[in-house]
Parts: structure tokens; C-alpha cells; sequence
């Protein structure tokens, strides 16, 4: 027998319970560690007993302990899922919520922020797969597509051709080039196309709704399908990722040399006119941002064939100031979900995943450790009706969130497929 002392006996006892009563049973092909396993007591507390614990049920304990602290594996043929909210630590910080007291806490705490994004999922085991990826998974597609680009370039060139002026019809003045690759894609999504990208939202209140919508209790015996989750990131961790910034970016740094140009070109060799010429526009801008978008700006810039480039990018039309918009704003569903979006260029990986790999390039194996994609509540399915109860109070309803649920863009996606 081993020492009374066994390292994290709660954990591997839960652990390796679950794995028993989800099949694991019949993997086991030791007779000795099968009645071994059966000669494990449990005190009146429900406490396994140590001394009946032997170094083969331990080792076989430690084992499938160490699976769980192992990250999400992947398959780009088959749909992934967290084993526990242990494995799920690899790539987000987890807070659990498991009584209405908790849940008041948070709700009267996040509800006020406007400066953090918000994504709700009904299951806490799903990873942060777009629709798109689990479709393309799901449905074998790629088996029968030519590619990836090539079945979002025909949702972005259908999408145009059914739905065009609805997309313009709210858009304000601001949004010049309104029917751009990113503005169609959020379209659809938010009328039920699968798309690579993937919903989030300024609200709180609003992931909270969309973690609740078609839950369903827990049926299994695994821990973390007894709760959903919300999760959040404070906006300015993405900016490094906001095509918008990029843009930005790319128009200043050309600014000055391409204002050099066009005052070398203007002199004509004269240098007297090019100095003075220079000492009086220096410095200033040669490209307005309020004005660059009808040139097609936003349309080139967000072309597939482009996008496809940046494994992960941000969407918001928030900051109406920087003269750079995608006219995201473009369906009362969107206006109402205060909706944005992130893109995920690969079709199979889980965004946190291409955010690992991103993040850990260049860093040592301690700094790789410290990723975390963003943070997460997961909360417990049984305070659902409590829950529910606070959104109502607060307007939060069907109706709300989805003002036009009539319509549905899901042919879209049929057509764009490979006949």
C-alpha cells in the first residue's frame, strides 16, 4: 500500500470516476487493477481511505490526472471537447459560479462594463469553434471543397448578391464602403449563416442570454457539463489584432514619405519651391480617414484572399471617430446584440488555440506557460431560472435579442457549397 499521504487524492478520485462511469471500465483489460480499484474504501464523508488506495490504482489515477492537465486535443477531422474545467485551464483563467450569490456579484459587477467583450455558450465544455469550422468539420467538407478561402469567398459573393441593399438600408453616413467582405459575413452570421467569424458582444447581459439559449440540464456524469459559460476580454487586448489599427497604421507610416513625393513632384526640380513647400504642408496629413473609405479601402483591405493571411483579427465599428469603419451596424439583430466580431482564418483550430500558437512564438517553454486566451465564468446550469429571471427584469428577452428572427441567410451557405 502507499503512504497515507496521496498527492491530490480528492482530485484524482473525481477524475478517474468520471472516466470509469463514461465507458472507461471496459478499457481496462488488468484483472489485478480492476480488483484493486473495487478494494477502494470511502470513509462516511465520502473520502477515499488512503491505506485501501494501492500504487497501481495510483499510478493508473496519476495517469489519466496527467490527461486532463494535458491541452485540448484537436483533430481537423473531428469536433474537440473539454474533458474538465481542468483541461480547459490551459487556455483560459475560470472563475466557477455555483449560487445565486456569486451570480449577483458578477451580474451587478459586468453589466456596467463597456469596454470588455462578452461571449456566451451554453456548454462550458465547447471550445471557441466558429460556425463555419464545426460545419466544415461536421460535414466533412474537406473532403468536397476545393478549399477553405474558396467557400467563404462565395458566401462573401452571395451574401452580396442576395442581401446588398438590406445591408446598406441602416447604415448611416458614416459608412461609405458599406458592402465590404466583413460587413456581408456579419450579416449572415447574425441571421444564421455559418461564417468564420464569431460572435461577441459588448454586453454582458447579452452573453449571458446566448449561454442560457437551448440549455439543456446535464444528463452525463462528467463535471463540466453541468454548466455553461461566458467568456470575457477587456477590448484592448485585441487591438493588436484590429484590422481597422492596422489600416491605421499602414495610412500613417505612408503619410510623410508619400507627402514628400507629391511635393517633388509638384516642384519639378525646382528646390527652392520644394524647401519652402516643405517648411508649410510638413507634418501634416495626406490622408484624411474620413474620407479614404470610398475609395474601396475597407472592400480591399478585407478581401479573403487577404484575410485568410491574418490567423486571427478583431471587428468593431465603435470608434466612429477613427474614420475607419466596416459598417458592421448593419441588422437590428447586430444593433440590438451589440455585436462584434473576431475572424479565425484556420478551419479546424479553435480560436484559443491559433491564439497559443501566435502567442507562443519566439518565447521560452516558462513564458509559453503563461498563455491564457481570455477569462471565463462557468456557470452552473441549475441557477438557470434565477438567471433568466434577472436578464427579464433587466429587458433582456427573445424579442429583444432578436428582433428579426424571421430571416435566415442558412441558404447562403448552401449554395456557396460544391455542388
Amino acid at each position: 500500500m502507499v503512504d497515507r499521504d496521496v498527492s491530490n487524492l480528492d482530485l484524482k478520485i473525481k477524475l478517474t470516476n468520471e472516466y470509469l462511469r463514461n465507458g472507461g471500465v471496459e478499457s481496462i483489460h488488468d484483472p489485478a487493477l480492476l480488483k484493486d480499484l473495487i478494494n477502494v474504501q470511502f470513509t462516511a464523508e465520502g473520502k477515499a481511505d488512503p491505506y485501501t488506495v494501492s500504487s497501481r490504482v495510483n499510478a493508473f489515477m496519476l495517469a489519466i490526472l496527467g490527461s486532463h492537465m494535458m491541452p485540448l486535443l484537436f483533430h481537423t477531422e473531428h469536433i474537440s471537447e473539454y474533458a474538465s474545467t481542468l483541461q480547459k485551464a490551459n487556455s483560459f483563467d475560470q472563475e466557477t459560479i455555483d449560487s445565486e450569490e456569486q451570480f449577483d456579484k458578477i451580474y451587478d459587477e459586468y453589466k456596467a462594463k463597456d469596454d470588455t467583450l462578452f461571449r456566451g455558450q451554453r456548454e462550458a465544455k465547447w471550445p471557441l469553434y466558429s460556425k463555419l469550422q464545426r460545419q466544415w468539420i461536421i460535414e466533412k467538407l474537406f473532403t468536397k471543397e476545393e478549399s477553405y478561402q474558396k467557400i467563404i469567398e462565395k458566401l462573401v459573393e452571395i451574401g452580396i448578391s442576395n442581401y446588398s441593399s438590406q445591408i446598406q438600408k441602416l447604415l448611416s453616413v458614416h459608412h461609405i464602403d458599406t458592402v465590404n467582405p466583413i460587413s456581408v459575413l456579419g450579416f449572415l452570421q447574425h441571421h444564421g449563416c455559418p461564417t468564420p467569424l464569431l460572435d461577441w458582444t459588448y454586453k454582458f447581459q447579452n452573453a449571458l442570454y446566448f449561454a442560457l439559449d437551448g440549455l439543456t440540464p446535464n444528463t452525463e456524469t462528467l463535471e463540466i457539463e453541468d454548466y455553461c459559460s461566458v467568456y470575457f476580454i477587456e477590448e484592448k487586448y485585441f487591438e493588436g489584432g484590429n484590422l481597422r489599427s492596422i489600416i491605421k497604421k499602414g495610412l500613417d507610416a505612408n503619410d510623410q514619405p508619400e507627402l514628400m513625393k507629391l511635393i517633388a513632384k509638384i516642384a519639378n526640380g525646382n528646390e527652392e519651391k520644394r524647401i519652402a513647400m516643405e517648411k508649410k504642408f510638413g507634418g501634416r496629413k495626406l490622408f484624411d480617414h474620413n474620407r479614404i473609405l470610398c475609395s474601396g479601402l475597407i472592400s480591399h483591405m478585407t478581401k479573403i484572399a487577404s484575410l485568410i493571411n491574418y490567423p486571427i483579427a478583431y471587428f468593431s465599428d465603435k470608434d466612429v471617430a477613427s474614420g475607419i469603419l466596416f459598417s458592421l451596424k448593419n441588422s437590428t439583430n447586430i444593433l440590438n446584440q451589440a455585436g462584434v466580431f473576431t475572424w479565425n482564418s484556420d478551419p479546424s483550430k479553435p480560436i484559443e488555440i491559433v491564439g497559443g500558437e501566435q502567442y507562443q512564438k519566439g518565447k521560452s517553454k516558462e513564458d509559453a506557460r503563461n498563455y491564457r486566451f481570455c477569462t471565463c465564468f462557468n456557470i452552473h446550469k441549475k441557477l438557470l431560472p434565477y438567471v433568466r429571471k434577472r436578464l427579464d427584469a433587466d429587458g433582456i428577452t427573445k424579442e429583444f435579442i432578436y428582433p428579426t428572427s424571421g430571416l435566415s441567410t442558412w441558404e447562403v451557405f448552401e449554395k456557396s457549397k460544391s455542388k
